[in-house]
């Protein structure tokens, strides 16, 4: 029952959050959309994309070239979905994923603020770290 639910609400987030960066790539680029929306589109196109991919990488001599016609499926799709053209769902892409780069150059630059803040280990014994084994 409940890893039910966990499934449903770690579904929701991948959804807001991927949403949330492709918002944001579409208010730099001046379109109005919400971020379930875009988190939907987002979803939509990965799965198309998947597809196309998966197709084009069995056929033999074309499989090299299948990421890339995996990458403009993914545009064609999110270009549909979010009815912009092909260049403002390419910048959206990019301007999301600068987006993505930036929030997790962040917060890890806070995790080693965070670090910092630790007290030292063995601080609570008076002496500091223990020198031997006997203590």
């Amino acid at each position: 029952m409940f890893e039910f639910a966990g499934l449903g609400v770690a579904f929701l987030t991948s959804i807001l959050i991927s949403g949330f960066f492709l918002w944001i790539g579409l208010r730099v680029i001046g379109k109005k959309r919400g971020i379930l929306e875009a988190g939907l589109a987002n979803f939509a196109a990965s799965i198309f994309a998947a597809v196309i991919f998966g197709i084009s990488a069995t056929i033999p001599f074309f499989g090299i070239f299948s990421p890339f016609v995996g990458f403009l499926a993914y545009l064609y799709a999110l270009k549909t979905l979010l009815k912009v053209s092909l260049i403002d769902a390419l910048a959206v892409s990019v301007i999301a994923l600068m987006a993505f780069i930036v929030a997790v150059f962040l917060f890890a630059m806070i995790g080693f603020q965070l670090f910092s803040l630790a007290p030292q280990p063995y601080s609570h014994i008076p002496g500091g770290f223990p020198r031997n084994i006997y203590f």
